[in-house]
């Protein structure tokens, strides 16, 4: 039950947020959830006893998020300046062996170049394309990899076989992959025909194909992470859930290949 009630609250307001938020709004939304996302994420490096610096983390997480919207600059050279910046940090930090700063240097630029360019593009894909079309393609987006990965827990458990990445999630099968595309595919066409008619049939079934196998790879991500680390969960910060991490893995993946894909093949 708390499981249930956490996932209806949290469903609630990415929702609510998603409908209603403004772009501002919303750039403040994507910075909060990576914050947390960044912050589990730094228990995993910590884990793993990397002595990486999290303030900085955090600096240049939210830099990052509002340079790529407003400074006008090329992302990749935003991008260069921000590796300057850790770059400078790690160099000059004392009383650590230069080792634990190239490692701790490491650990810091794929933290936050893992939330910042992974979780940004959700703003460019609800509101670049036009408020309605951003809208569609956001809800079909956060629709199809909760629904694949519903599916693929329900399947996996009740009918799985075959594992499907035993050193990385040795609970994830076969069985319940191929449930979750299918079910990705499913909510993605019913939405489409009953709600988005104005979106073409083919390009959301392409679509919800590419985002269900996307965010199975993006937590098998998050699982190597954790598996190195040796802990089980991002955080408890959500009941019954885990982390955020946890909740936003999939996700995170599935965000910068749908703006890819409607940026290229979307007509």
């Amino acid at each position: 039950m708390t499981r249930i009630v956490s996932a209806l609250v949290l469903i609630s307001l990415a929702l609510l947020a998603v409908i209603y938020a403004t772009p501002g709004l919303f750039l403040a939304g994507i910075g909060i959830v990576g914050t947390a996302c960044l912050y589990e994420y730094f228990r995993l490096v910590r884990s793993m006893k990397f002595e990486a610096q999290s303030w900085l983390g955090y600096v240049v997480f939210w830099a990052l998020l509002f340079a790529f919207r407003y400074s006008g600059l090329p992302a990749n050279i935003v991008i260069a300046l921000a590796l300057i910046a850790f770059f400078l940090s790690a160099m000059w930090r004392r009383r650590i062996p230069v080792r634990d700063r190239a490692l701790g240097l490491m650990a810091e630029i794929l933290g936050v170049f893992y939330c910042a360019l992974l979780l940004y593009p959700a703003l460019p894909i609800r509101y670049d394309f036009g408020d309605k079309t951003g809208l569609h393609w956001t809800l079909i987006l956060l629709c199809a990899v909760w629904a694949g990965d519903t599916f693929a827990l329900v399947f996996g458990k009740t009918m799985g076989r075959h594992p499907f990445a035993p050193v990385l999630s040795p609970k994830k099968t076969n069985e319940g992959s191929i449930a979750g595309l299918l079910g990705s595919m499913a909510i993605a066409a019913a939405l489409q025909y009953f709600l988005f008619q104005d979106l073409p049939l083919r390009h959301v079934l392409a679509a919800s194909i590419i985002l269900g196998f996307f965010g199975q790879l993006g937590d098998l991500a998050e699982s190597m992470l954790k598996r190195a680390a040796e802990i089980k969960d991002s955080s408890h910060l959500i009941p019954g859930h885990g982390g955020v991490l946890d909740r936003m893995d999939s996700l995170l993946f599935a965000f910068p290949v749908l703006y890819i894909y409607l940026l290229l093949l979307y007509k």
